[in-house]
């Protein structure tokens, strides 16, 4: 089969290339996949300034069928809908595994980076990473079950208050996700927030029915207070690993305000206006990766249509991987997908061939 592979530790070393197909050993099983999302983590690989254990082939999001089971693996069968987490390889003995938290273990190697990934045909999975997809859900809003358990696991760790201003700051696929799962968890305003730049993603913000502000036309903060009648914004959901954007929200939230931050800024230190935080007795929160529980939230959201990713989605063949990853770099789409199914006729309402 072929797959999207980092062959070495260059930069950009990427190639579709044709590789042996997965078996399954005890305890996982070999997905067939529909759908393989491109993470801003993939850029990283490609660039070689995320670590990864090449040649392995990309992919942590993805979603697809049991095609077959390995050995001592129970609940599961051919055909079943799935979507996976990606936390393969963790510990389960050291303190954070202990604790409830193998997407932070630091001996995981999950798919894309540390194990084969789903930018191919088939890919091996523990089993017991697997979720059912709910027949309401189309396979294309399942491919985009992993970036929408990333922002339930941000509401888990700082939940939404009934009726409150909420800011979510970088209007790209998590920042989006990030705004649905915020008004499904009972905001009474979310406003999305970006720049000059990405003016495309705040029609589509608005297209999905979000308050919209240009940070390139107006003052950030002013606009909050105003908004609130003086008082600042409950909480921001920084998903843009921008300093302007930090500095924003910090300044458009009230006293006692919360801040959660999804973004990476791919530096090593950024500049923040910390007087002005512990002025207004912030409390702030550093949300990475995706919990266990999270995905179940994600999936019940996407099941009552609560969240619906699919205006998200822009779907690429396999064979077409590069025009995919040059419209990610020119964010000309938000979210592209990778499909490795042999192309047969056009998708159906649910995404399947």
């Amino acid at each position: 089969m072929r797959a999207l592979r980092k062959l070495t530790a260059a930069d950009e070393h990427l190639e579709l290339v044709e590789v042996d197909e997965p078996k399954p050993e005890p305890g996982w099983v070999v997905v067939e996949v529909t759908y393989a999302g491109i993470c801003g983590t993939d850029l990283h690989i490609a660039h070689n300034s995320f670590p990864s254990w090449p040649p392995v082939t990309l992919g942590h999001e993805f979603c697809g069928r049991v095609g077959s089971v390995g050995a001592e693996v129970e609940g599961w069968s051919p055909g079943d809908r799935v979507v996976c987490e990606p936390h393969s390889l963790a510990c389960g003995r050291c303190h954070l595994c202990r604790r409830g938290h193998a997407e932070l273990c630091p001996h995981k190697r999950s798919p894309g980076w540390g194990i084969d990934g789903g930018m191919a045909a088939r890919v091996a999975v523990p089993a017991h990473l697997l979720h059912r997809v709910p027949d309401q859900v189309s396979d294309l809003a399942a491919a985009l079950c992993e970036p929408t358990a990333i922002a339930v696991t941000a509401a888990e760790r700082m939940p939404v208050e009934p009726g409150s201003t909420v800011l979510v700051l970088g209007p790209g696929a998590v920042g989006l996700l990030a705004a649905m799962v915020a008004r499904a968890g009972g905001a009474g305003r979310t406003v999305v927030v970006g720049r000059a730049s990405s003016r495309p993603r705040l029609e589509l913000a608005r297209r999905l029915g979000f308050e919209t502000w240009d940070a390139s036309q107006a003052d950030v903060a002013a606009q909050a207070i105003e908004a609130t009648s003086g008082r600042g914004a409950d909480l921001a959901l920084e998903c843009s690993g921008s300093a302007d954007a930090v500095a924003a929200a910090v300044a458009a939230l009230r006293r006692r305000g919360r801040l959660c931050v999804l973004g990476m800024s791919g530096r090593p230190t950024l500049a923040v206006p910390w007087d002005l935080a512990m002025q207004r007795a912030l409390d702030v929160s550093f949300s990475l990766s995706s919990s266990w529980s999270s995905w179940d939230g994600a999936l019940a959201l996407l099941a009552r249509g609560a969240v619906d990713p699919e205006p998200l989605a822009t779907v690429f063949p396999l064979a077409d991987w590069e025009a995919a990853f040059q419209a990610i770099g020119a964010r000309s789409v938000v979210k592209a997908l990778l499909d490795p199914r042999p192309r047969t006729g056009p998708p159906d309402e649910k995404g399947a061939r």
